[in-house]
């Protein structure tokens, strides 16, 4: 009994110790941090923001413990997305030790353009054919929902990879929770090929089917009023 006792003991101060622990940040700013436990988080991560929403730039510090989704492995990564109306590029720093993420990375400089072209939406319409183009690491085109409060509307628009993935499996855009819940977020590689799928071909065919079948009915008619 005392042996399963101590083994016992041993298994939760354990269990207890193997738990991660990373800085997460008090204010946007980060001008404070404070140690978090993690729960089953094996990654920490720090992470410089520039948001752009409206025209106007707002810059952040992130740090928090990270998912498999946004840390896969120990490295730097760029996350950036662009909607048109709002875009966001994130400087990144994944670790694995405890408090391994207390020291600030760079923040992102203002990418060039490059070579890849997405459609955007407008947010007063919803009309998803405006064409942006894409910029620095950015190499898929997203489309996806976005639900604010009780309003949902498409976002369209340019991601990297990394942030389609985290997109996907958590249904947030990592760093730019502002931006609302997402859904339904999938990505592609080729220019233009975020376009809405569309809606009339069914009903169109459909038109054209009984179209032909009034033409065949209307041909019997004739046929049988010809012989008799």
């Amino acid at each position: 009994m005392k042996l399963l006792l101590s083994l016992t003991l041993i298994w939760a101060l354990s269990s207890t110790g193997a738990a991660l622990v990373c800085q997460t940040c008090t204010t946007s700013a980060c001008t404070a941090t404070v140690p978090m436990t993690c729960s089953s988080e094996t990654m920490c991560i720090t992470a410089s923001i520039q948001e752009t929403s409206g025209g106007t730039p707002v810059q952040q510090i992130f740090k928090a413990c990270a998912s498999s989704s946004l840390c896969p492995a120990i490295s730097s990564e760029a996350f950036s997305v662009n909607l048109g109306v709002s875009s966001g590029l994130a400087s990144a720093a994944c670790c694995n030790t405890d408090n391994c993420n207390s020291a600030n990375v760079p923040y992102p400089g203002d990418p060039d353009v490059n070579t890849l072209l997405c459609y955007s939406c407008d947010p007063l319409t919803s009309q998803c054919t405006s064409l942006l183009q894409c910029k620095g690491a950015e190499d898929r085109c997203i489309k996806a929902s976005v639900t604010n409060g009780s309003t949902t509307t498409p976002a369209f628009g340019c991601a990297t990879n990394n942030m389609c993935e985290a997109a996907a499996s958590s249904g947030q855009l990592p760093f730019f929770e502002s931006v609302g819940n997402v859904t339904g977020a999938a990505c592609c590689t080729d220019s233009l090929c975020n376009t809405l799928t569309p809606t009339t071909t069914t009903s169109a065919a459909s038109d054209t089917c009984r179209i032909r079948l009034t033409m065949i009915h209307l041909l019997i008619g004739l046929l049988v009023f010809t012989l008799y």
